[in-house]
């Protein structure tokens, strides 16, 4: 779906209902879907904008504690700090309204932690707050985005390795597709597949899948190291049944692709 499409769209919506449709109106009532607006507009805010109309929607009239405690709930549902995409799926609003008032989305969690201790909400929301301090620890120990210390003790003239796993045949964790691929293949007979061909051209494995007890299917599987760089690549899902990977960071994939996150399967075989 073009650019073009989504915006005769979302203005059509606009001029027959007589308000600025939200994220949800458009993907539940027209054929848009996220999928399709985030790989042509990046954000909900960006599509509104070249549709010639400003942020609205349920949650810009709200007040700040609304906003906050739907965020805070979608965390403790999710278990995790959500993306963009992730809220939007289990809180009642879309970005626009966070993205309004704190103008970047990694800016939220903080904005939550100042909000809960001004309003004395802390010891309620203790959970959701430990998450919070949880992913600015593991920022600030990533290379390149951390203290200067740390910066300082990473050997330029020395290859990164992931986490140990405690495999005898994979020590460390993949830092890359090929470690993906060779995952796999540690994996694949617990996860019910036969490889029948592998191959540097899209899709990049052919493999029979186990489906039932003496039923097997065909599938195309494509590698990746994060799930999203299916969509960086440019793949086509149509072309495609199964993304292996080792981070799944693509909530909002189309309907058709499964993803196997190895990280999860070999750390239980470990």
């Amino acid at each position: 779906m073009t650019k073009n499409e989504i915006v005769k769209t979302i203005r059509s919506f606009a001029k027959t209902n007589g308000r600025n449709p939200s994220i949800r109106d458009i993907t539940h009532k027209t054929k848009v879907t996220r999928y399709f607006i985030y790989e042509q507009f990046g954000s909900w805010r960006k599509a509104l904008a070249a549709s010639g109309l400003k942020a609205g929607g349920p949650g810009i009239a709200q007040p700040e504690s609304a906003l906050m405690l739907d965020w805070a709930e979608a965390a403790r549902k999710l278990g995790k700090i959500p993306s963009v995409y992730e809220y939007e799926r289990a809180g009642r609003f879309s970005n626009v309204p966070f993205q309004t008032r704190y103008r970047r989305w990694k800016d939220v969690p903080e904005a939550f932690a100042k909000f809960a201790r001004k309003d004395g909400v802390d010891q309620e929301w203790w959970d959701v707050l430990a998450m919070i301090d949880g992913e600015k620890e593991s920022r600030a120990l990533q290379p390149g985005k951390g203290r200067r210390s740390q910066k300082e003790i990473v050997l330029r003239d020395r290859p990164i390795y992931g986490d140990p796993l405690g495999l005898p045949e994979l020590a460390y964790a993949p830092v890359n597709e090929a470690g993906v691929v060779f995952a796999f293949g540690l994996a694949a007979r617990k996860l019910g597949f036969t490889v029948h061909r592998i191959q540097t051209e899209f899709p990049d494995c052919e493999a029979m899948r186990r489906v039932a007890r003496g039923q097997w299917q065909r599938v195309r599987i494509e590698f990746e190291f994060e799930s999203r760089n299916f969509l960086k690549h440019g793949h086509n899902p149509k072309g495609c049944d199964v993304i292996v990977c080792w981070v799944d960071n693509w909530p909002d994939r189309p309907k058709n692709l499964q993803v196997i996150e190895l990280s999860k399967v070999l750390r239980r075989i470990g």
